[in-house]
């Protein structure tokens, strides 16, 4: 029966093939699946990272409620969102909410469940490749992420090999590359200055900035829009920086001054790269491009002192004399006048210096009521005479009860008449609403501003006729009353609508007109607009010319603060515009302007901002190793915010001592046209501030700052 012995046989040949066949059929699908999880996509860094979080809420997706192919669509969306808000690049932390991790294939973790549940037959789901692949099309670029405080796991080096991606660790001082499986590149993070970010991504080639989550980009984080925005165009503009010398010398103080202190400061320069001795004592220095300073004691006579590397030295010869003691009378001088005489009853007063302090306290400068501008007339109450060093002199006292010095105004003829106005118009120009009063005259006056309600008192003058019950800003109600001595003008004013700033204009014809600013249209940020469109700021480099500014500053051959102050503020100007800013400045090269000519310029362009930009110095008899800092100063109310924000901006990008904003009479900050601020950066008496100060990236951090502050300032 040899037919029924083959059946047998025959079914078994059957089954093995179909079972050989299965078996290669599973081969082939692992095969497939495995070849697919190794061909990883070959990405190219951009020239400058700009890099976005995609953070536990982003990861949060990837679970059991969605199909692969939502989840695939969302990969793909969020790299066409993030390149749409002007990133190129996505940090990926790896880890799913719930538990697991997006990568495939680890020995150290598992795989998330909502991740290995889309695997289909012939290929497996992995995100962090579908990434890559998606990011490789788009010229962008993937990277792993460990978030701040969060401690180092082994999946995390295991997923950057098995990837081939760089894998870096953020904390609050910054991002460090932990792990290099893909091309290192430095990154920086923009949340803490914006400024500094942008500064280092374009001045080092090789960095690239982390914006933040893409989810704060996309909801319009400000920090992450305006690094973008200073990242954008060309390149940066020449600043005008110049390199410090290496040289070892001691270049202050001067070799030929007589020293009078019993202490006093040397600063120099050096090679960063030796040890550095005065004397013999070794000197400690805090920069990084071999400024130096000591203090040091001085004996009478002549005190030699020689600074040391290797085989150089660098020695100066200061002198302190012996002191006076003195002879003959200790008397004073005889006083004389300086010509100037009491005011006869009535008489009229004109101010004739660019601005005069109305003090409450005619012998006391810091007591500073009102500022008079030039053209103010008013009439003399009383006259006073006192001693002002060693001259005698008046101060007249005026209707609201303040002095003016007799050096800040003339007498007028007996008789003048007073200003007589016999209405008042309501214009606009350029955006500034303009109260014109009819008939001639210039009077003094002084002016009370609480939130809504202002008041400006006018002395020595009448008003009759007719004026607008309202005019160019909204809701607003005006009412002018008679007073003693004068006429007060009122105006309430309404939140939708405020008041941001005034100056009342004596024309050149004779009359009187003020001008009311409005506030400036409040930011909105985005990546497509930008936030400072329609705002002006006027800059106003201090010093120039033959005025080379603070002392403290190295030789000649070095950025003097008159320098130092137009190249801050050309960066600042670059900035500001990069936000859509109208910036003008009162010097964009290396001229002098008075204060009253600088003053001139503010009241004639009226601006939404103003900042004086300074550097700082300090008295030579102590260690100014230890004094620096940022500080700012404001004199009317208006400018405080401003000058804090200043101040807090520039010393968290340069990492300088915060000072903070302080109460003074500077001459440019006594304007109610605009928030005016003088703004001291640093100081130059301190060797490593000034080097920090005189660095492109110091320069650029500085200059974004600035920038920041204005942002910031704006209205809410």
């Amino acid at each position: 029966m040899p037919v029924k012995t083959k059946r047998p046989f025959a079914l078994g040949m059957i089954l093995l093939a179909i079972a050989a066949l299965a078996a290669l059929i599973v081969a082939i699908v692992l095969l497939i699946r495995g070849v697919s999880s190794l061909a990883m996509p070959h990405m190219t860094a951009p020239e400058q990272i700009r890099a976005v979080l995609l953070d536990d809420a982003w990861a949060g997706y990837f679970d059991e409620s969605h199909t692969r192919e939502e989840q695939e669509a969302f990969l793909t969306s969020t790299l066409d969102e993030a390149a749409a808000q002007g990133a190129n690049t996505v940090l990926v932390a790896g880890s799913v909410p719930g538990g697991g991790v997006l990568a495939r294939k680890l020995e150290s973790a598992e795989t998330a469940p909502g991740v290995s549940e889309s695997d289909k037959f012939l290929s497996s789901f992995d995100p962090i490749r579908l990434l890559m692949q998606q990011a490789s099309k788009r010229d962008m670029l993937v990277a792993l992420y460990q978030p701040e405080g969060v401690s180092m796991k082994d999946w995390m080096t295991e997923t950057a090999d098995r990837y081939g991606l760089t894998f870096y660790t953020l904390s609050g001082e910054g991002v460090d590359a932990r792990y290099t499986a893909g091309e290192q590149l430095e990154l920086v993070l923009a949340q803490k200055s914006p400024a500094l970010a942008a500064a280092v991504c374009q001045l080092q080639p090789g960095t690239g900035v982390v914006l933040g989550s893409l989810s704060g980009l996309v909801n319009g984080e400000e920090s992450a829009i305006s690094t973008l925005q200073y990242l954008s165009g060309d390149g940066l503009p020449d600043i005008a920086q110049q390199p410090f010398s290496q040289t070892l010398a001691i270049v202050s103080p001067d070799p030929a001054s007589k020293v009078y202190t019993d202490t006093i400061f040397l600063m120099g320069t050096s090679d960063p790269s030796q040890p550095l001795t005065v004397n013999g004592q070794e000197v400690e220095r805090y920069g990084s491009y071999g400024m130096w300073g000591l203090e040091v004691s001085l004996a009478e006579g002549d005190n030699v002192f020689t600074a040391q590397q290797g085989d150089t030295t660098a020695p100066i010869t200061l002198t302190k004399p012996a002191p006076s003691t003195g002879s003959g009378s200790s008397g004073g001088g005889q006083i004389v006048s300086d010509g100037s005489v009491a005011a006869q009853p009535g008489q009229l007063l004109r101010v004739t210096s660019t601005l005069a302090s109305a003090l409450s306290d005619y012998q006391d400068t810091s007591t500073i009521a009102m500022t008079a501008y030039e053209g103010a007339v008013a009439q003399v109450v009383d006259s006073v005479s006192f001693v002002n060093g060693s001259k005698r002199t008046y101060a007249y006292q005026l209707p609201d009860g303040n002095y003016i010095k007799a050096a800040d105004c003339e007498l007028l003829e007996v008789g003048t008449a007073q200003a007589a106005f016999t209405g008042l118009s309501a214009s606009e120009e350029n955006g500034i609403e303009y109260l014109t009063f009819a008939g001639s005259g210039t009077p003094y006056y002084s002016h009370n501003w609480e939130g809504n309600e202002f008041t400006l008192h006018f002395y020595s003058a009448s008003f009759s006729g007719e004026f607008p019950q309202s005019f160019g800003f909204v809701g607003t109600s005006v009412t002018v009353e008679p007073e003693e001595n004068g006429f007060a003008l009122h105006i309430t004013f309404q939140d939708s609508d405020p008041l941001w700033g005034y100056f009342v204009d004596y024309t050149p014809e004779g009359g009187t007109r003020i001008a009311l600013k409005h506030q400036p249209a409040i930011r909105t940020v985005s990546t497509a607009s930008l936030p400072l469109d329609g705002v002006t700021v006027l800059l106003d480099p201090g010093h120039g010319g033959d005025d080379m500014g603070a002392p403290g500053s190295p030789v000649e051959d070095f950025p003097q603060e008159s320098e130092l102050n137009l190249s801050a503020a050309l960066a600042a100007k670059y900035r500001l515009e990069q936000l859509g800013a109208t910036v003008t400045m009162t010097r964009d090269t290396d001229v002098f302007y008075t204060l009253a000519e600088r003053m001139e310029m503010l009241n004639s362009q009226k601006p939404d901002f103003f900042i004086a930009i300074h550097h700082n110095s300090a008295a030579l008899n102590s260690d100014l190793n230890q004094v620096g800092g940022t500080e700012a100063y404001w004199f009317y109310t208006e400018g405080k915010p401003l000058a804090t924000a200043l101040s807090a901006n520039v010393s968290l990008t340069t990492e300088r001592n915060d000072r903070g904003p302080k109460y003074s009479a500077f001459y440019v900050t006594r304007s109610n046209i605009c928030p005016a601020v003088l703004l001291e950066l640093g100081f130059v008496s301190n060797p490593a501030e000034y080097e920090s100060c005189a660095t492109l990236q110091g320069l650029w951090a500085e200059g974004g700052a600035i920038a920041q502050a204005v942002l910031d300032s704006m209205p809410d």
